[in-house]
């Protein structure tokens, strides 16, 4: 799969998405919450956002599939490997990791005096 084409299924199971470039890499973003980003941790590479049932569900689905080492190893944060990946499983998981981040409501952000209130996006 191409990076192109990574996009254009992202665009076709998520509703509203929006892309943001951020560095070499693009964002794939639902409101404020960002759930797949391309060209992370390098070019012919992934990364999705998913809870960690559903990680565990697509790690033991296909080897294109890795936890992201380090600190975030146990925060759902899924490397994707685009190379020989099946576009069914992958249209899955990202309508799933579009699902989830568009579920997740904006948390409060506190303003100067210690009032926290919610800001519109």
């Amino acid at each position: 799969m191409t990076a192109d084409e990574f996009g254009e299924m992202i665009e076709r199971v998520a509703p509203g998405v929006q892309r943001k470039p951020v560095l070499e890499t693009t964002q794939f973003r639902v409101g404020h919450k960002t759930f797949a980003t391309l060209g992370w941790p390098s070019e012919g590479w992934a990364v999705v956002k998913l809870s960690l049932a559903e990680q565990r569900r697509v790690l033991a689905a296909s080897d294109a599939f890795a936890r992201e080492p380090g600190r975030r190893r146990n925060s759902g944060v899924t490397l994707v490997r685009l190379q020989g990946l099946d576009p069914e499983l992958l249209a899955d998981v990202l309508a799933v990791a579009w699902r989830e981040a568009y579920a997740i409501p904006t948390s409060p952000r506190r303003r100067p005096g210690g009032r926290a209130d919610v800001i519109a996006a």
